[in-house]
This record gives C-alpha cells, sequence and structure tokens, in this order.
C-alpha cells in the first residue's frame, strides 16, 4: 500500500513538472502584464507603491519573457525526475534468500 502512495506522489511531481513545461511554451507565450490589478499596455510605465522605481511596460514584458526558459528548463528536470523515481519504484525489490535471512538474524 505504501508503495502505491509513493507511486502516485512520484507521477504527480512529474505532472507538475509537464505543467510548468507547457506554461512555458503556451500560456506564457503572450502573458498579461499587470501593474497593481491594472492591466498595462505598450508604451506604459508602472512605480512602485512609494514611487522609488519605475518600470516600462516592455522592461516587465521582457522579464516575464526572460521567465519563460527557466521555468520551461526547470519544469522538463522536475518532470524527468519525477519519472525517474516511477519508474525505480516499479521495480520489484530483490528477493532475500533464506540462508541470507539466516545471517541477518544471528
Amino acid at each position: 500500500m505504501k508503495q502505491s502512495w509513493r507511486r502516485w506522489a512520484h507521477l504527480a511531481l512529474a505532472a507538475a513538472g509537464v505543467a510548468a513545461v507547457l506554461w512555458a511554451v503556451v500560456l506564457a507565450a503572450n502573458p498579461t502584464i499587470w501593474c497593481r490589478e491594472q492591466v498595462m499596455h505598450p508604451g506604459e510605465v508602472c512605480s512602485n507603491a512609494q514611487g522609488t522605481k519605475v518600470q516600462t511596460y516592455e522592461e516587465r514584458y521582457a522579464a516575464a519573457q526572460w521567465a519563460r526558459p527557466v521555468v520551461g528548463v526547470v519544469g522538463a528536470v522536475v518532470a524527468g525526475f519525477g519519472l525517474m523515481l516511477y519508474r525505480g519504484s516499479r521495480r520489484p525489490e530483490p528477493a532475500v534468500s533464506s540462508a541470507a535471512a539466516g545471517h541477518a538474524s544471528s
């Protein structure tokens, strides 16, 4: 029963990685840029609440685009790791011979 739970956890980890890759490839391709709950458009600027830092739409868009490959690569690594764990958990445990079991109990 415990092995079954682990397998599902490994598959869930792999699915999270795949979701990150899909986000990077599909959903983040055309991001909506926000400035304090307001959608920004090209040419607009956004300042922080204190007014000490200003970013243009283009700067925020570039930052969002820079994050895409990072999230995609990390997602692929997580998906691969989850699948390796799943594959490893499917292998049967080696049988212990009665002679080896006798040595372990003495």
